[in-house]
């Protein structure tokens, strides 16, 4: 949608009313100190000792390990080098916009189990040693450094070399195959598991180097790790001087599909596809027969020499973003059936003839040195924010609640902390509290965009129990109040869909009539969120109602043409029924003019 000039964002204005209504509820704020409250402590096991964690922040991380500084300096400067590789492999990826992600690094007294979701068991076949754990707002990547071999049943043989029952662990590996999964998860609408653990996988083994990259090459498939290697020198070393006894075995590696399905059954493509983000198989990739074939059916159809099936694989994901992934759109898509792609990918594993991409850097040029890593001792708020809601994404709140109160029982009041105390208060639904210490935390300026929603929205719900204006609607200070926080909530990453909705919803309830800078806003809502209707519909009322009636006509037009039928579509008409004469006519020649030619 294209809208007239006076609705363009207005940045100076814009930030003007922000300056004028933030300060405005400020001083109002300072009129009525706030009172945090208390929590009662009444068993010494809810107060656990305070633990030694370093701090370090990159651009995009904020980060928390037990891990040696060494190793984690030397595992942080590796990773912001894979960084830059993506960006050359996939530039688009690195470009989204970003969430705040915190990455919590164990390395030592087994602190990486207290994480892990209790329906996150996939049995004994395969493991995990790192997770991506993610709400709408915000997400944390959490990675086992003190696991370098992991136990799991039905470990094959590779190359004729007996394993010991124990498969390595590249942590670094698992490091930026989560980071690919964070990043992967904001597409909207966002894909499908299997095809973004394909993706993950083929990333996180790319080969690089300051001056160099390596994408989608393949292992040979006949060698083997070199301790496994170690272990059959030493056998046959043993067997020819006559000695008898246990043969020595060494763990084996989590090798390339090409080498990892070699004796495997493959599943099928029904149960390949089925498999949902958050489900044990998908949070298991470490011996994960799921993991492999993924990743050898995404290489396949975008590598396989002669590219074949490339045009097939990229109609097949962008309609299944849309439509019923059955098998009747995958043989429309592929022109084969199942059963038939599952034959050629057995075939593609037992002869992988494929092109793999490779960049290198020109004489003095290439990647350039990450910045030093500044590593401190964490303060006790910090290690109890991290680890608390990294506990909440895990599903484990009582230990998560745990983590969060015994900094501020010791007295702790950090801004971020007590924008993390309100926000579990208000998930538990005990909304006094809340307010409290969201009050607190955004009067410090806290940067938490959802802390600033929420407080809207008490607000908001304060104002909706007891409206101050004539006829039920939201006087000028109630409005003021909730729209201050918002407007702040709008400048910190991400972007979040509701404060553009609560926006639009509190002056459809106000007495005041929506300024052309809040407009201004709105509409920005609009374009950055097309498909939310609601906030469509109310943007086109307040803009029907503050004057733009061209900007009206236009949202509406855009509601018609894509509404469900019935009541959604209904009170769009109706609108539209109220518009001057031609407006309507004028949206959608506009509408259409703009709209891409049919090829």
């Amino acid at each position: 949608m294209k809208f007239s000039l006076s609705f363009r964002r207005r940045s100076s204005v814009v930030w003007l009313l922000l300056a004028v209504v933030a300060q405005a509820a400020e001083d109002a704020a300072k009129e009525a100190p706030i009172s945090l409250p208390t929590f009662t402590v009444t068993d010494s096991r809810e107060l656990p000792p305070p633990e030694s964690w370093r701090h370090a922040q990159i651009p995009n991380f904020e980060i928390l390990s037990n891990a040696s500084d060494r190793e984690t300096q030397r595992l942080l400067r590796d990773f912001q080098q894979f960084n830059q590789a993506i960006g050359v492999v996939w530039p688009a990826l690195i470009g989204r916009s970003p969430t705040p992600t915190t990455l919590i690094l164990c390395g030592r007294g087994g602190k990486f189990d207290a994480f892990v979701p209790v329906k996150a068991d996939g049995g004994p076949q395969v493991g995990l040693a790192s997770l991506f754990l993610r709400n709408a707002e915000r997400s944390t990547i959490i990675v086992d450094l003190q696991t370098r071999e992991l136990g799991l049943a039905g470990l094959e043989a590779a190359g004729g070399v007996e394993n010991n029952g124990f498969i390595e662990v590249d942590s670094y590996k698992q490091l930026y195959r989560e980071y690919v999964h964070s990043l992967l998860s904001r597409n909207t609408p966002r894909m499908a598991a299997w095809l973004e653990e394909g993706l993950a996988q083929l990333l996180m083994s790319m080969k690089f180097s300051p001056t160099l990259i390596e994408f989608a090459k393949l292992e040979d498939p006949n060698t083997v790790s070199i301790s496994q290697a170690n272990a059959a020198v030493l056998n046959a070393a043993g067997a020819a001087a006559g000695e008898e006894g246990v043969l020595i075995a060494a763990a084996a590696e989590d090798r390339d599909f090409n080498a990892a399905l070699t004796r495997s059954r493959l599943m099928s493509f029904q149960e390949l596809f089925a498999v949902p983000h958050d489900s044990p198989t998908a949070r298991n990739p470490i011996g994960s027969r799921w993991a492999k074939q993924a990743t050898a059916f995404v290489h396949m159809c975008l590598y396989q020499t002669g590219k074949r099936h490339q045009k097939g694989f990229v109609t097949y994901i962008t309609r299944s973003a849309r439509e019923p992934a059955t098998e009747a759109l995958f043989k429309e898509c592929f022109g084969s059936s199942y059963n038939d792609m599952l034959l050629e990918l057995r075939g593609y594993l037992d002869f992988t003839s494929y092109t793999s991409l490779g960049w290198s850097a020109k004489k003095g040029e290439g990647f350039p040195d990450p910045a030093p890593l500044a590593l401190r001792e964490a303060t006790e708020s910090e290690v109890g924010r991290i680890k608390g809601e990294a506990l909440l994404l895990a599903e484990k709140p009582e230990a998560a609640r745990t983590a969060l109160i015994a900094p501020y029982a010791r007295g702790e009041r950090d801004p971020r902390l007590l924008a993390a105390l309100g926000l579990y208060e208000r998930a538990a639904g005990r909304d006094d509290r809340a307010a409290k210490f969201l009050e607190a935390a955004t009067m410090a300026k806290v940067v938490r965009p959802l802390a600033y929603v929420d407080l809207a929205r008490l607000r908001f719900d304060a104002a909706k129990n007891q409206p101050g204006g004539a006829e039920g609607k939201f006087s000028s200070v109630q409005t003021q109040g909730i729209i201050a926080p918002l407007l702040v909530a709008r400048a910190q990453p991400p972007m979040m869909n509701e404060l553009y909705e609560l926006m639009a919803e509190t002056y459809v309830r106000s007495a005041d009539l929506a300024k052309p800078e809040i407009l201004d806003v709105l509409v920005e809502g609009v374009q950055l969120y097309p498909r939310r209707l609601g906030l469509v519909y109310q943007t086109a009322v307040l803009c029907f109602y503050g004057g733009a009636v061209d900007n009206a006509a236009l949202l509406i037009e855009h509601g018609l043409r894509y509404a469900p039928s019935g009541a959604p579509q209904a009170r769009f008409v109706a609108l539209r029924d109220n518009l001057p004469p031609g407006a309507a006519e004028a949206a959608k020649a506009k509408a259409k003019a703009a709209a891409p030619a049919k090829s």
